[in-house]
């Protein structure tokens, strides 16, 4: 295999949220007002959450409930780095790191790779006019000021590249310093001359936590008063033979532009062109669709073309739950990094 990845995209449903904000603007009631990160197109607006937001969510699900330990940072003047120690902390492996230090710098280009979650539905952001008058004395003002919210379908995609994780080049402007070679070189195999490898099963075991905390996403701002369930309520996932990240923009508004539906169109055309490259594994499936009931318009349309459509049903397996499919794909990062000989 070339470049065998994981892949999917999720879908989140945000409800009266304001996940991730861009910071004060200028308010038509208040002085003090902030806005949601949004991206417009033309009139139309549509909230986001960055990569960075959705890294960091995830991440700390990793921290508490993987026992995943946060890597050191170290912060400069004008920098700030982590450890930069991608044997002792997995999220250093996983995410990636640019450690700039004073005799050296080294790097790691994140094997884990993801796009914003942005909103399926357009123009669904509500200005929230409030004031601060608790317990003030009654001679005094109260203080105004404005947040936006907004009620809607987030969605994102993400890869993660498998013959990255757990691998390492030594050298400058690369993963692994010499010093640090002598000091973990007991616990790496060599794979050439400067590259070298955690062994099979914790490289295994960092992937399938990234996908089973992906079940359990939890964070966002504004959460005391826009508390939100951020866990995907959608998912598709799986295993391809190369970089791409072909699950894209899979879902849109329905003709009400009020609910979500999965573009089967669209779906039908990158199974087709990437058939040949799908990564099926001892029996199982390529990829695995998991969903809460009543979130897809299309919804009975969908699983009915994943279990008797001859095109979807040799590659998609209907896994149940979003949780479901996604301890489904968990299992199968064993077969994949086997058969691949990773």
């Amino acid at each position: 295999m070339a470049y065998p990845v994981l892949t999917g995209t999720i879908l989140i449903e945000a409800n009266g949220a304001a996940l991730n904000n861009a910071g004060q603007d200028e308010g038509i009631r208040a002085d003090n007002a902030v806005v949601v990160k949004q991206i417009r197109i033309g009139r139309l607006r549509y909230p986001y959450v960055s990569g960075q937001a959705w890294r960091r969510w995830w991440r700390e699900v990793l921290y508490t409930d993987f026992d995943w330990v946060p890597s050191e940072v170290t912060r400069e003047t004008k920098s700030a780095y982590t450890k930069g120690d991608p044997i002792i902390y997995e999220e250093d492996d996983l995410f990636g790191y640019m450690a700039a230090r004073k005799k050296a710098t080294f790097r790691r280009i994140s094997p884990l790779k993801n796009s914003l979650l942005i909103s399926v539905l357009p123009n669904v952001i509500e200005r929230d006019f409030g004031h601060f008058s608790r317990n003030l004395p009654p001679e005094a003002d109260i203080i105004p000021f404005e947040t936006e919210h907004y009620t809607t379908y987030l969605q994102g995609t993400f890869t993660l590249s498998l013959s990255d994780v757990g691998l390492f080049e030594v050298g400058e402007k690369f993963d692994l310093s010499e010093e640090m070679l002598k000091t973990y070189k007991d616990e790496l195999e060599q794979v050439d001359e400067r590259t070298y490898k955690l062994p099979l099963n914790k490289r295994i075991k960092r992937v399938q936590d990234v996908l089973k905390a992906l079940a359990r996403l939890r964070g966002g701002a504004n959460l005391a008063r826009n508390l939100s369930d951020v866990t995907p309520v959608v998912v598709l996932v799986g295993f391809l033979d190369g970089g791409n990240a072909p699950l894209q923009r899979l879902f849109e508004p329905d003709q009400n532009n009020e609910r979500v539906l999965l573009n089967l169109l669209r779906l039908r055309s990158v199974v087709e062109d990437y058939m040949d490259r799908m990564l099926v594994n001892n029996g199982g499936k390529a990829l695995y669709f998991g969903y809460r009931p009543s979130i897809l318009t299309n919804e009975d349309e969908v699983v009915k073309a994943f279990e008797e459509d001859s095109l979807f049903k040799n590659c998609i397996e209907v896994a149940g739950t979003p949780q479901q499919a996604l301890e489904k794909a968990a299992e199968q990062v064993i077969s994949v990094f086997e058969n691949c000989k990773l």
